[in-house]
């Protein structure tokens, strides 16, 4: 099977880093987090079978007992704990107490066959050799938020073998301009979505594999709360934040680490850390003012939220390898301080209103 990946070179020369395909609407699909930190793109019309065995995650896992030596060369096999392995290669993907069940990549491809001619497999990644698996596709759902500039809902799956995160199922919404993320990948968002039935997780306990059975038949496509999204999101398109208002939002956004006091490199006295003081807070400034923004509109809560969120699921990261960044950035993202962030920029900028 052959897919067309022309580009418009002038798209290509504006996101060189974002652009892998285009449909035949011409209508660009954008890179996920996912992808940018080493995923595989998935050809549009490719099964969930087919997409996970492009990934090479087309594995299964079992649990088997964990032994270490003993001191007269014999070996003990540990009585409360297990491993987990995967079947093909042998690998040690984690190991675990005596009730952890794992969840078998079955689980995803069966989910996303079920709902197959509503979406398109877009990436299928795994990190550490196959300790966590993310999956994403885009949904035939989307919405324009102001002129030119459309909204898309897709759909996340995660699942871990190590233990390093529940086996996890989230939707989003991704601005088609430039695949900033417009809602949020993370624990606190994932407590948030079980609340209002747009996301669901548990963890690796003896009844997992019932709940990742029933999924297909729990999970509504949340067409009415994504044109609410929508509409609460359109306000701020035109919302003029004053720099004062777009400070509070930054320190909001940021007051973790601006709590954290900071040494003055003048003086040698330990003082406040300000906004000037964050490594970001440049990047962020010149995506809002429109130097680095891709297609965000300058002096807006909308455009001052989408700077946030370029930065911290484009930019942030500090390892040397692009491509170790922006895995450090897809799991910051999904678990960590990076959607939280995102999350509180969003409610600061709605507080604006």
């Amino acid at each position: 099977m052959t897919t067309d990946f022309a580009v418009s070179s002038q798209f290509a020369r504006a996101n060189p880093a974002l652009v892998y395909g285009r449909n035949s609407d011409d209508d660009y699909r954008l890179s996920t987090p996912a992808a940018k930190a080493g995923g595989c793109l998935i050809p549009a019309g490719f099964s969930a079978q087919e997409a996970f065995q492009l990934a090479d995650c087309d594995f299964s896992v079992e649990k088997r007992p964990v032994q270490v030596p003993a001191p007269d060369g014999t070996t003990v096999t540990a009585r409360e704990h297990i491993a987990i392995v995967r079947t093909d290669t042998g690998a040690v993907l984690g190991v675990h107490g005596n009730n952890y069940t794992p969840v078998q990549k079955s689980a995803m491809v069966q989910l996303l066959d079920y709902l197959r001619e509503d979406l398109q497999i877009e990436n299928v990644l795994a990190l550490r050799g196959g300790q966590m698996i993310f999956a994403t596709a885009s949904l035939d759902l989307e919405a324009e938020i102001t002129q030119g500039e459309r909204i898309r809902r897709y759909l996340h799956l995660c699942n871990s073998h190590d233990g390093s995160s529940a086996f996890s199922v989230a939707w989003s919404s991704t601005r088609l301009f430039c695949a900033n993320q417009i809602e949020y990948l993370s624990g606190k968002a994932m407590a948030h979505a079980r609340r209002d039935g747009t996301g669901l997780s548990m963890r690796h306990t003896r009844s997992v594999e019932a709940f990742a059975r029933s999924l297909p038949e729990r999970i509504d496509l949340e067409q009415q709360r994504f044109r609410r999204s929508i509409n609460e999101l359109k306000p701020l398109t035109t919302l003029r934040l004053s720099t004062a208002q777009a400070r509070q939002v930054l320190e909001h956004t940021y007051a973790t680490q601006l709590q954290r006091p900071i040494t003055d490199r003048s003086s040698g006295q330990i003082r406040e850390r300000r906004l000037e003081d964050l490594p970001q807070y440049e990047t962020i400034r010149s995506h809002y003012e429109g130097g680095t923004g891709i297609a965000i509109e300058p002096g807006t809560a909308w455009g001052l939220f989408q700077a946030i969120s370029q930065y911290e699921s484009h930019d942030a990261g500090r390892r040397k390898d692009p491509i170790a960044a922006a895995r450090s950035r897809l799991i910051s993202l999904w678990g960590g301080e990076g959607g939280q962030r995102i999350e509180r920029a969003r409610s600061a900028c709605l507080a604006m209103g």
